[in-house]
């Protein structure tokens, strides 16, 4: 008699909670791979999103230097570094973009890097695509189709009090 393991398995990660069941997708672009970028679900009209990137890797023997990016229905993004002291947040404009060395990668993840977004002038519902640009210093700009997904594991920055 054969037993099987399968259902078993699957009935203890439903009851301890499965990770993110979105996709990770990758998108290539000579040496350049860029895996899995996203955006923050957002309702039309919010004042902002932010978008993270698994990883770009660069597979060439030339530095590369990602400087912007951008959504459709959301426009121009902007790269930020978050900054954490004594337990507490805030960021700050990367100027000049992030360098990506031969044969190395980068990542963007919400405690680290950020692209930020302005207003949203569309729904971005999680579970579908949207279609963006990455901008980079030698490839320029390049289209990327950036998943939309429920994130809130970006750190709350501490606001000045007035």
């Amino acid at each position: 008699m054969r037993i099987s393991y399968v259902p078993a398995v699957l009935l203890a990660a439903l009851a301890f909670g499965l990770p993110s069941m979105a996709p990770a997708h990758e998108e290539v672009f000579g040496k350049i791979k860029v895996g899995h970028p996203w955006v923050r679900a957002s309702a039309e009209g919010a004042a902002s999103t932010y978008g993270c990137i698994i990883e770009i890797k660069n597979e060439g023997d030339v530095p590369e230097r990602l400087l912007s990016a951008t959504l459709d229905g959301v426009g121009p993004g902007t790269i930020y570094e978050i900054i954490e002291k004594d337990g507490k947040f805030t960021s700050r404009k990367v100027e000049g973009g992030l360098a990506i060395k031969p044969h190395g990668s980068l990542e963007l993840t919400p405690t680290t890097y950020q692209i930020r977004f302005g207003k949203v002038g569309k729904v971005l519902e999680e579970g579908t695509m949207t279609e963006g640009t990455l901008v980079f210093e030698k490839l320029r700009s390049v289209p990327v189709n950036f998943m939309v997904e429920a994130d809130d594991t970006a750190p709350k920055e501490e606001t000045p009090h007035m």
